[in-house]
């Protein structure tokens, strides 16, 4: 089963909007793939759904909080990469998927997708991962 990190980006579209990306949190629902994600990714995901375009309440904000910590595998992160210098805060995106021994990254973000390829973990879009598995 591969061992998959989420994006904030993609966590936010695949739970808060049906659509396609909504499929590759369902793949980890039905246990097709090992969701791998961290604290700091929790704690992002948790500051942007907060944002007032969501118009979520705070119930449904803890809610979809405790629905990603549990359906996910919660790695602590030790390793301190900066490799991402655009966008700083993406390196949690790599420090997770490196301790968390993912195969992929799966990303919207640029500064994620244009390196392709990380410590031997792929880097690729939605599309791309859904097609790698198989799920369109």
């Amino acid at each position: 089963m591969p061992r998959i990190v989420f994006d904030t980006n993609v966590l936010v579209s695949g739970i808060l909007r049906s659509g396609k990306v909504k499929t590759l949190v369902d793949a980890a629902v039905d246990g097709r793939i090992q969701l791998i994600t961290s604290e700091e990714i929790i704690d992002e995901f948790s500051r942007v759904i907060k944002r007032p375009k969501f118009k979520l309440s705070k119930e449904q904000q803890n809610i979809f909080v405790n629905f990603v910590a549990n359906l996910a595998s919660v790695v602590e992160t030790k390793s301190g990469f900066k490799v991402i210098k655009d966008d700083p805060a993406d390196n949690i995106i790599l420090n997770c998927a490196f301790d968390g021994k993912a195969d992929y990254i799966v990303s919207g973000d640029e500064h994620l997708l244009k390196l392709k390829n990380f410590r031997g973990i792929k880097i690729v879009s939605p599309k791309e991962m859904m097609e790698a598995l198989r799920l369109d």
